[in-house]
This record gives C-alpha cells, structure tokens and sequence, in this order.
C-alpha cells in the first residue's frame, strides 16, 4: 500500500505551506510528496500516480476545495484509490460534510488499519456539446459563479486570509456584487417535467450541503445516494437577497418562495442570457450563451473517501 501527499502550498494564501510544514514534522509512515505548481495540477499529478501499478493507494491532500477537485476528477472510478484531506483552503467545504484528517497521528493509524473508505457519488456538468466538467461539492450557473470569478481576479480574499477571516471574502463578494449583477431566465427540465423560472440569481447544483465557506445551502444533498440537487433563487429583490444569504448559515432559507429546490438523477437546464458565468467546486470554468444547454448528472460509486470510525467529523447531517 502507498501513500501519496498531494499538497498546495499556496492554498489559503500559504495556510497550505503552513499545515503541511507542521504535518511533515510528525509524520513516520513512508510516504511520497509532489507539490502543486499551477491550475489543474492536481489533476495531473493523481492520474498519472494511480497508473503506476495496481495496488491499493492513498492520496492524501493538502489544500483547498479546489486542490480537493482537482485531485478527484483525476482518478474518478479507481477502486484502488481512497482520497483523504487535510485542509487548508479558505472556504473548506469538503470537510464540513466529509471525513478528514485532522493530524499526523491520526493518518499513521488509519494507513495501520484495513483503510476502511466509504464510495462516493460525484456530479458531472455538460456546458453545450463539448465541456464537460465534474465536481465534488456542488457546482453553479449565475450568481455565486459571478461571485467566485470576482474572488479570484481580487485582493479581497488575500487579505481576509491574511488575518484569518478567509471565510467572509465570500460574504463580502456577495453584498458587492448585488449591486452589479444581472439575473436572468432559466428553463429546467426534470422527471419528463418542465419548469419556467424567471429573473434568477443563480442554479446551484449540489453533491452536498454547503458551499461558500460554510453556507448549507442544500440542506438534503448527500454524497452517497444517487442525486444531485438544484437550489433556483428567483424573483427576488437584492435587500431581500441579500437578507437571505444571512439566514442559509442556519437552513432557515428553505421556507421563502423565492428559493425552490428540486431533486433528481438529472437535469437539464435552458439558460436564456447572453452570457451566464459558471463554476465547479468554487473554480470558474467560464460563460455560457443564449439559450446554451446546461447538462446536470451524477455518478454512483464513483471515488472512494476514508472512513474514521471514532471520528467526530461522520458522513451525515
């Protein structure tokens, strides 16, 4: 059995450079380490350590949502592979639903044992006829893309990080953008049913919970049974929005009309705009066009996460 260290140095503006230099100090099991060096990296670095040879291997990753996305896309439907997570990341939503290790000394005992591990689904998004896109955590059309696309070209979450308030860099690109974003109409097809929604802020596609640092914005997304689920905020003014967006850290968003959820294996969802921002997992994967159709799907058994029997931080709600 091999241990693999994937770790982003850069994650959380150096939080993951941080962890990882404490983590290592600790560490007496053998193990291998790469360290991520650009975008989609992670990706890179999984698929091709997962051919090497056909035992059973751990990837253990050090970072964000983001490295977390990377690194699963990259060995999707190995059985050989169990995923564990060490995080680092400013937002940290993967381990808010899944289980992760906390310490050294809890990764030497789990690695001890039989690696018990758990299968999991994982979501996969079509954009148009060519791109296609698979996420951990949830994905996104609107709103919340438009957001995560103003983090990433702006300063603001680097200096939230800086003194450890990285989780409101989002809270805070949120009331910004308000002012500033157009919404738009949307078409959802699901279960031979179909559904109009006018003036949307976005479609969220969710795998599990949370998103955005820690808003539980799908309340009954699970990552092991089968469905993926929509979260559609529509025809809804932007003080009222932005009062909402208050109340999803505490699930009490569910009982406004404004907010519909919607359950299925699949969907398909009709964006009338010129140009809607997208995103996977927190990463922006670009506009779609008029009337662009957005594929939505999930996958069974499709990666296997580590299971800690005594852990604290279970696979539930």
């Amino acid at each position: 059995m091999r241990v693999l260290f994937i770790v982003n140095e850069c994650a959380g503006n150096g939080k993951g450079k941080i962890v990882w230099n404490r983590l290592q100090q600790h560490l007496t099991i053998d193990y291998q380490v790469v360290l991520t060096q650009y975008e989609g990296h992670g990706q890179e670095i999984a698929k091709q350590w997962v051919q090497k040879d056909q035992i059973k291997k751990l990837i253990i990753v050090v970072g964000g949502d983001g490295t977390v996305h990377e690194v699963v896309s990259g060995i999707v439907h190995n059985n050989l592979v169990v995923i564990a997570v060490v995080s680092a990341g400013s937002g940290n939503d993967f381990a808010r639903y899944f289980q992760t290790f906390k310490n050294a000394k809890q990764i030497e005992t789990y690695v001890k044992t039989e690696m018990p591990s758990t299968m999991m689904d994982i979501g996969k998004l079509q954009l148009g006829a060519i791109q296609h896109e698979v996420f951990v955590n949830n994905a996104g059309i609107g709103f919340d893309a438009y957001v995560t696309r103003q983090i990433n070209k702006s300063r603001l979450k680097y200096y939230f990080n800086k003194i450890g308030l990285g989780k409101l860099s989002y809270a805070a690109a949120v009331v910004r953008g308000l002012f500033r974003f157009t919404c738009f109409d949307v078409t959802v097809l699901a279960q031979n049913e179909t559904l109009h929604f006018q003036n949307v802020w976005f479609v969220a596609t969710s795998n599990q919970p949370y998103f955005g640092g820690g808003m539980k914005i799908s309340p009954m997304s699970k990552a092991d049974d089968g469905k993926i689920e929509l979260t559609i905020v529509h025809n809804i003014s932007r003080v009222k929005l932005l009062l909402i967006f208050a109340t999803v850290f505490f699930e009490k968003h569910t009982k406004f009309r404004e907010i519909s959820f919607l359950q299925s294996e699949q969907f398909e969802i009709i964006v009338h705009a010129n140009s809607v921002d997208c995103h996977t997992d927190g990463n922006y994967i670009g506009a779609i066009g008029h009337d662009a159709v957005v594929r939505c799907t999930v996958q069974q058994h499709a990666w296997k996460c580590i299971t800690l029997e005594k852990s604290k931080n279970v696979i539930s709600q």
